[in-house]
């Protein structure tokens, strides 16, 4: 019996001592932390080991927690090793190897406190996506659809509202705003893409007083990181053809450079549904970015691009002739010119461990020229941008960001007989701090404010707060709040409502619009048959204290007023992400928006904008990877379309619940990878999209009543080509 006693003894000892670790594997580098993901963890007794996902995020099983040592290794970094001593729940920090030839194998991830969805370069394939507006099929928390009929003009929303109140950004900087606000996302091709980062809520206040609802970032693929040289071609069953080339080129121990071509071809009249308007918009588009990199040996960076978009658009009838004047049109149509320079460079300098001062600075410029139906249209925007930052790091658990930024806008507008133009100086100070609290600093809190004076409308204060709570390793809370303003850009962000024959109504002055967000979200990372998944639930608020509205609820008439208070915005969204079977990725997700807005008629719901919004996004990689199979289901709820009827009109359509089905096949061969897929295979289209289509001098014709997909099944194909460093 004594010796069963000691058997038992030694047996829960045993059991004790050889338990599961968990943890995160990061990064810090100029003061922010990233997560990496890729990089092994191995458990040097037992050799358990295991890779971590795209968060940083590791789980071992059966190890001693009270004897085992961690090794963790990841391509460019230093490899790390850790003794345990007792603890379950750990965070390993690894260093870069500081060589200029070592390439990256891990995904790096800036981990935000503020509740951020990620789409990284994997996600960006699965499907064929060709420029910024076609990258968020697979989310659920950004919705993309047609503006209207003719210009093929795209719009995001987000948090139950327009992408208008979302600040767009670029590697952190601002980019598409203004002018760029109706084909801006169509500007940014997919391939350039490195990944994207979606922030929900307001973001930090050293990027400024915008994004009321968030933030958007892009990333661009790094001189330093690129592929010695990529080409991407593809085409669909409409003959848009897409080509894009990027190379890049280390020219010395200091200096990388990367090139980029992008163009775009679609000169085929379709006309699927024989309502005697082209399908797609002809577009004939080029894109070019040139930009260079040097690290600096003591720390920090300097980096430097120039990009240029030409474009010529043309939409409407079949017989639409853009050699005729606009004013001498029989046919309803539209043509638009644009010229966009971007000029953009990031300074970054760690004048020590603690302290490191970055400055961003940009110039944009943009015009449009061209009409819409028998009313011209033209536009010019200057951008200048200045952000001067600088870190510094207190302690272990505080970290201080202060500096000062200036940005100037000078914008004019004219559509038909209505000018409207504005001049805008903005100097601003801001200041942010970020604390860590508690055992393995698991609540963290940003708090941070800024006033910026702006010409046109005062003083300007902007106070923001951000809270993460990792309540367990694998549960995690997040709630954010704070103000925000913009300035609109009346017909370039409202273009998709200038498709029609409606006498327009504006209020002449620039108006401010100025709402305060509130958001919160859960976080649950769990494991389930030794597979990862988790299941987030997130709730954001929208409070408008001044909102510029763009009112079609008069039928015949489009009007923009000022309306104080009354315009609100409620979104929940719940998210599943898991893997059932090795290689086999599945995410669902379901999304419940009402936005309400206070028109002068009422408080009614934004028109042609469906409360429910379902996604089921599926992958499957075959075990040798040459094979990969995406497929995607949204499922969007009915909207409400406003009365457009005139005394005798047609009775109101409105909007229909749907579903598009897209899917696609990749086969990987060594270097190439080739592609086939198609685009709401379930062909579904909004029926008669145009209304009085066939008189389109009448009032009535209007081509902005858009609630649905206006093209049917659509097949694509295409390939990608990558040529290695080591290649030949």
């Amino acid at each position: 019996m004594r010796l069963l006693f000691y058997i038992s003894l030694w047996i829960c000892a045993g059991v004790h001592a050889q338990t599961a670790v968990t943890g995160y594997v990061i990064e810090e580098f100029g003061g922010k932390r990233y997560a990496l993901g890729g990089a092994m963890v191995r458990a040097l007794q037992t050799g358990i080991a295991a890779t971590t996902n795209e968060d940083g995020y590791f789980q071992l099983e059966v190890v001693n927690v009270e004897k085992d040592i961690l090794i963790t290794s990841a391509t460019g970094y230093q490899t790390d090793t850790t003794a345990l001593r007792g603890s379950t729940q750990i965070t390993i920090t690894l260093r870069p190897i500081q060589l200029a030839a070592v390439e990256v194998s891990v995904t790096r991830k800036e981990i935000s406190i503020i509740r951020t969805e990620s789409i990284t370069d994997a996600d960006l394939v699965k499907d064929a996506c060709c420029n910024l507006s076609e990258s968020f099929e697979n989310s659920a928390t950004v919705d993309v659809s047609y503006a209207d009929a003719i210009s093929g003009a795209k719009e995001i929303r987000m948090l139950g509202l327009d992408g208008v109140y979302t600040q767009m950004m670029t590697e952190n900087i601002p980019s598409i705003r203004t002018l760029g606000s109706a084909f801006g996302l169509q500007y940014l091709p997919g391939p350039w893409l490195n990944s994207i980062q979606v922030n929900k809520g307001v973001g930090s206040v050293v990027n400024g007083y915008e994004g009321i609802i968030g933030q958007i970032n892009s990333e661009l693929k790094k001189p330093l990181q690129a592929d010695k040289l990529f080409v991407n071609f593809f085409l669909n069953q409409d003959v848009r053809s897409e080509l894009n080339i990027i190379g890049r080129h280390h020219i010395n121990e200091s200096w990388s450079y990367l090139g980029a071509l992008h163009g775009f071809y679609n000169w085929l009249r379709m006309d699927m549904n024989h309502d005697h308007y082209i399908d797609n918009p002809l577009i004939k588009n080029l894109n070019v970015l040139n930009r260079v990199h040097r690290p600096f040996k003591r720390g920090g960076m300097f980096a430097l691009a120039h990009s240029l978009h030409l474009e010529d658009r043309l939409g409407g009838s079949m017989h639409f002739s853009p050699k005729l004047r606009y004013d001498e049109q029989n046919h309803f149509g539209m043509r638009l010119q644009t010229i966009r320079s971007d000029l953009f460079a990031k300074t970054g300098i760690a004048v020590s461990d603690e302290h490191y001062t970055g400055i961003q600075y940009k110039y944009n410029f943009h015009r449009h020229r061209g009409f819409v139906g028998r009313r011209a249209y033209e536009g010019t925007a200057h951008f200048g941008y200045l952000n001067l930052i600088l870190q510094h790091e207190i302690n272990e658990t505080h970290l201080l960001k202060t500096g000062m930024s200036f940005q100037t806008d000078w914008v004019r507008e004219k559509f038909d007989t209505v000018i409207l133009q504005r001049v805008e100086y903005v100097p601003g100070v801001f200041a942010e701090g970020t604390f860590y609290f508690g055992e393995d600093e698991r609540l963290t809190l940003i708090a941070g404010g800024r006033v910026d004076y702006h010409n046109l409308f005062g003083v300007l204060p902007t106070p923001r707060v951000h809270l993460q709570w990792n309540i367990l390793h694998d549960l995690e809370f997040r709630a954010g709040a704070g103000r925000g303003y913009r300035v609109p850009t009346l017909f370039a962000e409202n273009f998709g409502w200038l498709a029609n024959n409606r006498s327009i109504s504006v209020d002449t002055r620039p108006s401010l619009e100025e709402a305060w967000n509130y958001g919160a979200s859960l976080t649950y990372n769990f494991l389930l048959n030794n597979r990862e998944g988790s299941i987030s639930a997130d709730y954001y608020y929208t409070d408008f204290i001044r909102q510029v509205v763009p009112d079609i609820e008069e039928a015949g008439r489009l009007q923009f007023y000022t309306k104080r208070r009354g315009s609100t915005a409620h979104v929940a969204q719940l998210d599943v992400k898991y893997e059932p079977v090795n290689r086999f990725e599945v995410k669902a997700s379901y999304k419940f928006e009402r936005n309400m807005v206070n028109y002068r008629s009422g408080k009614k719901i934004y028109p042609f904008r469906p409360q429910h919004r379902g996604l089921l996004s599926l992958q499957y990689t075959t075990p040798s990877e040459r094979w990969r199979f995406n497929s995607s289901f949204n499922l969007f709820g009915p909207s409400r379309v406003p009365d457009y009827r005139l005394n005798g009109g047609k009775e109101v359509q409105q909007g229909k619940s749907w579903v598009q089905w897209n899917a696609q096949i990749t086969l990987r061969i060594r270097q190439w990878e080739v592609y086939l897929g198609g685009d709401n295979l379930l062909n579904f289209i909004q029926k008669n999209p145009i209304v009085m289509g066939e008189q389109p001098l009448h009032p009535q014709f209007d081509a902005s009543m858009i609630w649905g997909p206006l093209r049917g099944a659509m097949a694509f194909a295409g390939f990608r080509w990558v040529m290695k460093e080591n290649d030949k």
